[in-house]
Order: structure tokens, then C-alpha cells, then sequence
């Protein structure tokens, strides 16, 4: 009788525990993927942001490349390259300023970092 005891106790605890461990792990997911929506209207605004910039500038049609790392703390890092071949001719102070131009917006204060690049 102790022995049935014993086991029902065991596996009554394991369920408990096994239920507690996949609500946390819920909750973690939710606030992981509100923070992914968060970012993606971020994103798409900036994307837009610069296209429009770009398109300002005489650089029609560029391609506009995002791609983001997360750190450990959940800061996100920006690499944007930039495809068009007029920009390959600027020198590179116009190029500092295009890039000048290009930082701002809600992403920037949101990211640990921005590098924007020219291919």
C-alpha cells in the first residue's frame, strides 16, 4: 500500500510540475511574440522610411536589405545594406552624409546598434 502510495504522490507531483513549467513557458513565448510584432511594425516603418528617403534622393528602385541579430539582454542589432549602383560612384563623404540621413526614427532608438552598408 505505501508503494502505490508512494507512486501516485510521484506522479502527481511530476503533472504538477509539468503544468507549471508549460505555463511559464507560455507566458515566455507571448511576450516573445508581442516583442516580434513590436519590432516587425518597427521594421516596416523604417524600411519604408528609407526607401522613401532614398527614392528622394534620385536612387529609384534600391534594394533595401534588413537583417537583425538579438543579443543575450534582448537588444536587437540592424544590418541594412543598400543596393544601387549610382551610390558605389559617391565619394565618401556623400556617403557619410546618405547615411546621416538614413538613421532615426522609432527603430533606431529601439536598437543597440544600426550599420548601414553600400553593396
Amino acid at each position: 500500500m505505501k508503494k502505490g502510495f508512494g507512486l501516485i504522490t510521484a506522479l502527481l507531483t511530476l503533472t504538477i510540475a509539468f503544468c507549471v513549467s508549460g505555463t511559464v513557458m507560455s507566458k515566455e513565448r507571448d511576450g516573445r511574440a508581442q516583442e516580434n510584432e513590436r519590432y516587425a511594425v518597427l521594421e516596416g516603418e523604417f524600411l519604408l522610411r528609407t526607401r522613401s528617403l532614398l527614392e528622394s534622393e534620385g536612387y529609384h528602385d534600391s534594394g533595401v536589405t534588413i537583417t537583425w541579430t538579438r543579443e543575450e539582454n534582448s537588444a536587437r542589432s540592424y544590418l541594412v545594406e543598400i543596393h544601387h549602383r549610382k551610390i558605389e560612384d559617391l565619394c565618401e563623404a556623400e556617403r557619410e552624409r546618405l547615411t546621416e540621413s538614413l538613421y532615426g526614427g522609432a527603430l533606431a532608438d529601439e536598437a543597440e546598434e544600426i550599420l548601414i552598408i553600400y553593396i
